[in-house]
């Protein structure tokens, strides 16, 4: 069997030069910006060797991706960088905004100043969103689900 073929697990790591830190929900709002109110040192750190080109970890909360993001998910991300933004259309991203950090999957707006916002929970209507309002990006590439 190859190695490549084997499941890795993730593992809690106190070296705080190792490992993607598990960013608190509740401080994600700056987070991707700099700005965040809870620093990376104090973050707890997980070593993912499938994620590791993630920048941090984040929980879900809230039930608007549901079915692909239930709440208390963990989501891989990679920031992106703002300068020369361009969205990978229909992915899901996590956005910092000025009404906090949202996961959501991104599709083109009514015109070049905007982006739609889309949830995977069909009851959750699609809405627009100027450029502007966006303060970060990370991609998500990957989930933690506990059963």
């Amino acid at each position: 069997m190859l190695r490549e073929s084997i499941p890795q697990k993730a593992k809690f790591t106190e070296n705080p030069k190792e490992g993607i830190p598990l960013i608190p929900f509740s401080a994600m709002a700056g987070a991707l910006t700099g700005e965040q109110s809870v620093f990376e040192y104090e973050c707890e750190r997980y070593v993912v060797p499938a994620f590791s080109g993630a920048d941090f970890l984040m929980p879900v909360k809230g039930n608007s991706m549901m079915p692909t993001y239930i709440s208390g998910d963990i989501v891989a991300c990679q920031r992106v960088p703002m300068s020369g933004l361009f969205f990978q259309w229909n992915k899901p991203y996590v956005l910092d905004t000025a009404q906090g950090a949202i996961i959501k999957r991104i599709k083109p707006g009514s015109d070049k100043q905007h982006v739609l916002i889309v949830s995977d929970n069909k009851e959750y209507d699609p809405f627009e969103l100027p450029y502007e309002d966006i303060y970060a990006v990370a991609l998500v590439i990957g989930i933690i689900r506990l059963e």
